[in-house]
């Protein structure tokens, strides 16, 4: 059954963060396009992904459980979005994700 269907998490629970906030790559790898050309799921945004990694490691280092506390929603070029088991909970993670600056 889909995460979007199961009752784990609150209604309108969900935190929107700037991606610039937690990555400073590019959305695709010029590595691998030079090497392998382009195409492949995982060359699409290596920027989102990263996004998605660094708030999971870093939400985890303070005690939040990926699939019990959130999961990763949605993002864009701009913006990642993540779901959240409750307003507690989104609150801290806001809190801790804001002091958050990109890898260097």
């Amino acid at each position: 059954m889909p995460c979007e269907v199961k009752d784990w998490k609150a209604v309108d629970c969900v935190l929107e963060v700037e991606i610039s906030r937690l990555s400073d790559r590019e959305t695709y790898s010029r590595e691998i396009n030079e090497i392998f050309g382009e195409g492949g799921g995982l060359n699409a945004n290596y920027r989102l992904v990263e996004a998605v990694a660094v708030a999971a490691n870093i939400l985890g280092f303070h005690g939040f459980r990926y699939g019990e506390h959130f999961r990763f929603k949605t993002g864009g070029l701009d913006v990642v979005r993540f779901d959240f088991s409750d307003l507690e909970t989104m609150a801290r993670a806001r809190e801790i994700l804001a002091n958050v600056s990109p890898l260097v």
